[in-house]
């Protein structure tokens, strides 16, 4: 199991930052992701605002997981951090039919064009989702304080220049924002 802090914010100048990030940082990876995110009927974990908890197959790079997240909240419903759950999957399409056999459904699918930078240790990446935009994600992996990783997190932001927008916390996350980009009630 990992654990992260993360920030993650809709990105209005990707090319300035991109620049600065060239500057200062050192380039990690590109990579494409298809991510397929998977609730049961009976349960839909896109019900709850924010979800606590994601399922899903992803795709990268010819390489397939199964990926389940539980994601902490504080009682304004900000992101503590996310505990995550990742093994390798050989046979993706199996895996699908699997889950739907356990009577779970295929609920969105986000795909993510990123790359990916080392910061003074945190990971900054940049995204653009297919189906909504440029967006920035800065991933603290160690930390000792959840609230002063998200600060430090913040003023990385500043350092490169970043003019953003916060996501509001009803829209958390990008299959919830496909979701509501789709037209689904997330609220």
């Amino acid at each position: 199991m990992n654990e992260e802090v993360e920030i993650k914010v809709a990105l209005k100048n990707p090319e300035e930052v991109e620049a600065r990030l060239k500057e200062i940082a050192k380039f990690v990876k590109e990579k494409e992701q298809k991510d397929e995110y998977f609730t049961p009927k009976h349960e839909d974990f896109f019900a709850l605002n924010p979800p606590v908890e994601y399922l899903r197959v992803r795709h990268e790079d010819g390489k397939d997981e199964l990926h389940y997240n539980f994601l902490h909240f504080d009682d304004k419903k900000e992101l503590l951090k996310t505990d995550e759950y990742e093994v390798p999957v050989g046979n993706p399409e199996m895996m699908s039919l699997i889950l739907s056999k356990l009577d779970m459904i295929n609920k969105v699918t986000v795909t993510k064009h990123r790359k990916t930078y080392d910061y003074k240790g945190f990971e900054v990446c940049l995204d653009f989702i297919k189906e909504l935009g440029h967006y920035i994600e800065v991933e603290a992996k160690k930390f000792d304080n959840v609230g002063k990783a998200k600060e430090e997190c913040y003023a990385i932001l500043d350092e490169l220049g970043a003019d953003w927008d916060e996501i509001p916390l009803e829209l958390r996350g990008y299959p919830i924002m496909v979701l509501a980009k789709q037209g689904e009630d997330v609220s």
